[in-house]
């Protein structure tokens, strides 16, 4: 059983954080996350880290694995455009090049790179490869995680200012609001652990109330 208290975190993010392995890898990734505004930059790498290292240490899993995982996983994302979306199994040859250039143990790579290539499928929608692995599991929630909450908010409408979305449009155009309403609100339900579905929770609830309020300031109800 996931022991939650363990999930509090305190110390075991910052120890992980700091250990010579990551940080050659953050470093690694620099170049690819470079410029990025739209949410999916290094500072999201490092917080999907924090997130699944401790989700990995309360599921006993891989924290090798999940924290090279979660530095790596979003290169798709730098190479895709609003014209052509990259699948993340299409940069696994990326994600081993980074791998290569540090000391990570050679034997996990086909581990990571598992991680990497189905974090993004979501039952919702209709999952086409499954996560396999628990590893691959708190990878996915870990993200998921950083979707939603005052940081998933965030994040939400910079994406949608880089890629010229409009914060809401009530006649039924996408919009960041609209974004909420087709995935947001679904990812509580697509978490796999104990742990990230108590914190799914939490931040479920402060996304709801400000989509709400957000609407009803926008017709000058609040």
């Amino acid at each position: 059983m996931t022991n939650l208290d363990t999930f509090s975190g305190d110390e075991s993010d910052e120890k992980y954080e700091e250990r010579a392995l990551f940080r050659a890898i953050a470093d690694e990734m620099v170049a690819w996350y470079d410029g990025d505004s739209s949410g999916h930059d290094l500072d999201h790498a490092w917080r999907v880290f924090r997130l699944g290292t401790r989700l990995a240490d309360s599921e006993g899993a891989d924290v090798e694995v999940v924290g090279a995982a979660a530095l790596t996983h979003d290169i798709h994302r730098t190479v895709s455009t609003d014209d052509e979306y990259v699948h993340p199994e299409e940069t696994l040859p990326d994600v081993r090049a980074v791998l290569d250039a540090t000391e990570f143990p050679t034997g996990k790579v086909p581990a990571v790179c598992h991680c990497v290539a189905v974090h993004d499928e979501y039952e919702y929608r209709g999952i086409e490869r499954p996560a396999e692995t628990i590893e691959a599991e708190i990878l996915r929630d870990a993200d998921n995680l950083d979707a939603i909450g005052a940081v998933g908010v965030a994040r939400n409408f910079a994406y949608g200012g880089v890629h010229g979305t409009p914060l809401w449009d009530p006649d039924g155009g996408y919009s960041g609001i609209e974004h909420y309403y087709d995935k947001l609100q679904h990812l509580p339900d697509e978490m796999n652990t104990e742990a990230a579905r108590a914190l799914a929770e939490e931040r479920h609830a402060f996304t709801e109330d400000f989509v709400e309020r957000f609407e009803e300031e926008w017709y000058g109800e609040r």
